[in-house]
């Protein structure tokens, strides 16, 4: 028997070192072998896996980029490669890698979950919902294949798909976060918030530190007029998410709902800080000193509003009346 060349030794020796997670190790090792053989897949391989697990993503992707040139039919080059793109926030690139991974190989699964991932990042909800139909049938016992299936759908306003989206996710993990909270938005949009309460109450003991799964748990809480309990609830939110005008705003319409004026503008005015574009927060703002006698600052932020929101907008009109303009 001949015995393994310096560079294969090499090799099993650096792919020893990865399988027990000692990727530095492994990578000095690695950088032998490509000192032997600047183009050896194995050695470029598993150079791009060590850097990648290092998190230095910008080395990972050039490894992955020249083992691209020499094994340029390799669909799981290309996945790899999109992932450290993806790490390194060139999305754009990304999505070509996955693009080309699922052309080289249709039955990878990941490339079109990762591809609708970030097409759906993109607001291209149909075109990932056509990546996940695809995962879907190629790993059907794939949970993020079937929940971000369901947060396309969502996207798309088709919440009753979406929530069987969902709960097939759900029946392959209780305890799927995503599908959890997915689903209680869904419910919620089909006018069935106390078993959207039930949903999201469940994604809340598995994930407590989720800002935003406390804002729908408010808003589900709004829907069924406890709200005390949504106030609660948002600024719990708040304290997770201090920079998200969204739930500033909610937390000034809970606080009118509940005949608290004052704080409810001072709340408003947080949203409107974070972000000065925020039309909801001008309106709610304007309505509560249009309601409350302060017409002066009232008029200006409903003129605010007014400017930012479409011209359909029915809140628009709501402000019209008050203002005694209709």
């Amino acid at each position: 028997m001949s015995r393994p060349s310096e560079s294969e030794a090499l090799l099993q020796q650096a792919g020893s070192l990865l399988e027990q997670d000692r990727f530095a190790d492994a990578l000095s090792v690695i950088d032998q072998v490509l000192k032997l053989d600047p183009r050896s897949d194995y050695g470029l391989w598993y150079r791009g896996c060590a850097l990648s697990a290092l998190g230095r993503y910008v080395e990972a992707a050039a490894a992955y980029l020249e083992l691209s040139k020499v094994a340029p039919d390799r669909a799981i080059v290309w996945y790899n490669l999109g992932n450290a793109l993806q790490n390194l926030s060139k999305f754009d690139q990304a999505v070509e890698c996955f693009t080309l991974a699922t052309q080289l190989d249709p039955d990878l699964a990941d490339a079109w979950i990762n591809r609708g991932r970030l097409l759906d990042d993109a607001g291209k909800h149909a075109d990932a919902l056509e990546c996940y139909d695809r995962a879907v049938k190629l790993a059907p016992a794939d949970v993020v294949a079937w929940s971000n299936r369901g947060n396309s759908l969502k996207a798309l306003g088709k919440h009753k798909e979406a929530l069987t989206s969902y709960r097939k996710a759900l029946k392959l993990d209780p305890d799927d976060f995503a599908a959890l909270v997915g689903s209680a938005e869904c419910l919620l949009a089909l006018g069935k918030p106390a078993d959207a309460l039930k949903a999201v109450d469940r994604g809340l003991k598995v994930n407590p530190a989720w800002g935003p799964a406390w804002c729908n748990q408010g808003l589900v809480l709004v829907q069924l007029d406890r709200n005390e309990e949504a106030l609660a609830s948002f600024e719990k939110a708040a304290d997770l998410v201090p920079d998200a005008p969204e739930i500033w705003n909610n937390l000034g319409e809970v606080l009118v709902r509940l005949g608290r004026p004052a704080d409810a503008v001072e709340r408003f005015d947080k949203a409107i800080e974070l972000a000065e574009g925020f039309a909801p927060a001008w309106f709610g703002k304007a309505r509560v000193l249009l309601n409350n006698g302060r017409k002066k600052d009232g008029k200006a932020a409903a003129r605010r509003f007014l400017k930012l929101a479409p011209a359909n907008d029915p809140k628009a009109r709501t402000l019209r009346k008050l203002l005694g303009e209709e």
